[in-house]
């Protein structure tokens, strides 16, 4: 599920006609780079990831609080046990948020 997220992003920043050169490569080696290093990551530690990541379908009865709660702590988790994947993680987001994706 990750490896297809990250393929989705991918393929919509390949074929954005309005995102410029630089910009373009800058984000695809940052998402090579997301590859290599979620290479490392072990299996259980991506699912755990992806039943966490969605904030939105808090389950019956939790707070968004209490999801938003359960996040940071698999994120601080994650920083923890993988620092390169998560400053990775961040610095997509980040690239993405500025250029108003």
């Amino acid at each position: 599920m990750v490896e297809d997220r990250i393929r989705n992003i991918e393929l919509l920043v390949q074929s954005s006609k309005n995102l410029p050169d630089d910009a373009r490569a800058e984000l695809l080696e940052v998402i090579a780079a997301l590859r290599t290093e979620l290479q490392g990551v072990k299996k259980e530690h991506l699912e755990h990831a992806e039943g966490v990541s969605g904030l939105a379908e808090t389950p019956h009865g939790e707070s968004l609080d209490d999801a938003l709660g359960g996040l940071t702590g698999t994120m601080s988790a994650l920083e923890a046990t993988h620092p390169r994947l998560a400053a990775l993680a961040n610095r997509l987001a980040v690239a993405l948020s500025n250029m108003g994706i």
